[in-house]
C-alpha cells in the first residue's frame, strides 16, 4: 500500500475530547482551552414550546447510564458483529498535492478498514454508533472549524448531520412553533421554504441586492412588524455565500451589519453556508480570472453569544449521497439537535462516517483537505468562466443581465420581461403575474425541447408571492465544459422563440 505523510495543522485539544474510544458513546464534548473566551449567552427562551422540555431518546438514555462500563449487554437491540456479511472495506481516495508551481496535482492512495481494526473498525461503522457522531470524526470535524471559523465563546460543540436540509428541519423545531415566521432571502433554497411550510411556519422574504440580504430592508422588518400578522420573527435563515439560487455573497461589512442587528433584536441566525468553500474569485471576461478570493468571515466566527447556528455539509464538496453534514452552535443548542436526531435519523449512516474519517483523518489531514478545497475552487472557476464565456457570447444583453458568482456553484439569469410582445403598459398585477408565470413556463419547455433544463425563479421566492420579475437559475457544477457552448444556443433559441427576439 503506498503511503502520504501530510503535516496537519497545529491544535490544542481538550484532552476530554482527544481520547474518546471509538467504540464508546461519548456525551457532548466541547472544544475548548478557554484562552479567555465568555461562554455563550442563555438561549433558553428560543426553544420551542415542543423542544423546551425535551431531552431525546430514552433507550438512549439507558445505554449513557453504562458510563463507558464494559458489561455484558442483554438489553439493547444491537446485533454481534459475527452477524454481519462484510469483513473489510477499502477506499480509494484522491490525495491532492499543492506543488510550488501552484497547480495541484491529484494522487490515489489506497485505504481498508477491517471488522476488527484498532482504531475505528468495520464493525463500529456497520452497528448503532453516537447520535452525535463517530468520535474519531467528530473530533477531526470540531479541529476543522476550530482552524477554519475560531468561535469566540468557549462553549461551542459539533454534531454529525445528515445533510444541511435534515438538519435544517430540526432547527426549525427547535426554535419555532406552528405560525411562527422564519425571516430569509428574498430568493432562497426550495427546501428549507417547502419544510417549512410542513411545519406550518411562514417565510418572509427580505430584499437582496447583488452583495445578498440587505441589512436596512431586515432592520425595518424587524422594526415595524405588525403583531397582527403573528409574534415577531425569532429567526433568519440566511445563505451568505454563492447563495442558492442567486450567487451573491455578503461582504464582511454586510455580514456585520446583518450579525449586529441579529443582537438587537434577539435573532437566532441560521447559517446554511454549503458553497463557503467552493471559493473562485472575480470574473474576467477578457483575462484569465485571478485566483485570489476574499476570505469572507462566517457569522460562526462573529458570534458573540451564541446564537448562529451553522450547517456545513459534503454535498458540494465531496458527495451529495453521503448525506452527511455537521452543525456547530453553543452546547444547549447542539444537546437539543442530539436529542431530536435521537428520535429521526438516529445518526449518520455508519458506512458514510467511515468512508468521511478514513479520507479526512487517515488520508488527507487538515492541510490535505485545504488543497482538495483548493484543487475544486480551481475546477469550479474554470467552469463558471466557460459559463459565463457562452453567456457573454450567445445570450442578447439587452434582454439578459446577470452579475458574475464569486463563490458556488449558480448563476442568476435575469430577463426583462417588458420587451415580450404581450406585455402592456398599465397592466393589472393578477394579469402581470400570470403573463409572467406563461413566459417563464414557456421558455423552459421551450429550452427542454432544445435540449438543456434550466430552473424558473420563480420556485426560489420566499413569499410564496408575485414578484414582478421573470429570472432563471443556471449551475455550472453539473454538465461539461464542452457542453456550455450548446447549452446557451439552446438557451438562447428558447428564449427567441418566447419573445419572437432576433439575437445574433
Amino acid at each position: 500500500m503506498s503511503t502520504v505523510s501530510i503535516v496537519h495543522s497545529p491544535i490544542q485539544l481538550a484532552s476530554s475530547c482527544s481520547t474518546i474510544p471509538a467504540n464508546t458513546t461519548p456525551s457532548l464534548k466541547v472544544l475548548s482551552n478557554d484562552n479567555g473566551k465568555p461562554l455563550s449567552k442563555s438561549m433558553q427562551h428560543h426553544f420551542s414550546s415542543g423542544s423546551r422540555n425535551f431531552s431525546g431518546s430514552s433507550l438512549k438514555k439507558l445505554s449513557a447510564r453504562l458510563h463507558g462500563r464494559q458489561v455484558i449487554s442483554l438489553g439493547t437491540g444491537r446485533p454481534t458483529a459475527d452477524f454481519y456479511p462484510w469483513e473489510s472495506l477499502t477506499f480509494r481516495g484522491l490525495v491532492p498535492h499543492p506543488p510550488a508551481s501552484g497547480t495541484t496535482s491529484v494522487k490515489t492512495m489506497e485505504y481498508t478498514v477491517t471488522k476488527h481494526s484498532d482504531i475505528y473498525n468495520l464493525s463500529n461503522g456497520l452497528n448503532y454508533g453516537p447520535t452525535l457522531g463517530s468520535p474519531p470524526l467528530v473530533r477531526f470535524l470540531t479541529e476543522h472549524v476550530e482552524i477554519m471559523h475560531h468561535p469566540s465563546y468557549a462553549d461551542w460543540s459539533v454534531s454529525l448531520t445528515s445533510g444541511s436540509t435534515a438538519a435544517l428541519e430540526i432547527g426549525f423545531r427547535i426554535f419555532c412553533d406552528r405560525e411562527d415566521t422564519v425571516l430569509a432571502e428574498r430568493f432562497t433554497y426550495p427546501g428549507a421554504i417547502e419544510g417549512a411550510k410542513l411545519l406550518g411556519l411562514r417565510f418572509e422574504g427580505v430584499e437582496m441586492d447583488v452583495e445578498g440580504l440587505r441589512p436596512e430592508a431586515l432592520e425595518r422588518t424587524l422594526r415595524e412588524w405588525d403583531l397582527s400578522r403573528g409574534s415577531k420573527p425569532r429567526v433568519l435563515y440566511t445563505i451568505p455565500t454563492g447563495q442558492n439560487p442567486t450567487g451573491a455573497t455578503q461582504s464582511t461589512e454586510r455580514r456585520r451589519a446583518i450579525y449586529d442587528i441579529a443582537e438587537e433584536h434577539d435573532l437566532i441566525i441560521i447559517e446554511d453556508d454549503p458553497y463557503y468553500f467552493l471559493r473562485m474569485g472575480a470574473y474576467r471576461a477578457d483575462q484569465e480570472s485571478t485566483k485570489k478570493t476574499t476570505d469572507f468571515p462566517s457569522y460562526l466566527s462573529l458570534d458573540r453569544s451564541g446564537r448562529v447556528v451553522r450547517l456545513d455539509s459534503v454535498s458540494k464538496i465531496l458527495a451529495p449521497g453521503l448525506r452527511a453534514g455537521w452543525v456547530t452552535a453553543n452546547a444547549q443548542i447542539i444537546e437539543k439537535f442530539i436529542a431530536y436526531q435521537e428520535v429521526t435519523t438516529v445518526e449518520v449512516n455508519g458506512p458514510s462516517q467511515l468512508m468521511l474519517w478514513s479520507l479526512l483523518e487517515q488520508t488527507w489531514g487538515h492541510q490535505g483537505f485545504a488543497s482538495w478545497l483548493g484543487h475544486i475552487s480551481s475546477v469550479y472557476r474554470t467552469r463558471r468562466d466557460a459559463l459565463l464565456c457562452a453567456c457573454d457570447q450567445y445570450l442578447p444583453r439587452d434582454l439578459c443581465t446577470w452579475d458574475p458568482p464569486e463563490y458556488g456553484m449558480f448563476l442568476w439569469l435575469r430577463l426583462n420581461w417588458e420587451k415580450h410582445p404581450s406585455f402592456r403598459r398599465g397592466m393589472e398585477a393578477v394579469e402581470m403575474e400570470e403573463l409572467l408565470s406563461e413566459i417563464a413556463e414557456k421558455i423552459n419547455n421551450n429550452a427542454i425541447e432544445n435540449g438543456v433544463q434550466v430552473t424558473k425563479g420563480s420556485l426560489f421566492t420566499s413569499n410564496q408571492k408575485p414578484n414582478g420579475e421573470l429570472q432563471f437559475r443556471l449551475t455550472f457544477a453539473a454538465a461539461s465544459v464542452e457542453q456550455f457552448e450548446q447549452a446557451l444556443k439552446a438557451l438562447r433559441d428558447a428564449v427567441r422563440q418566447e419573445f419572437a427576439f432576433t439575437c445574433e
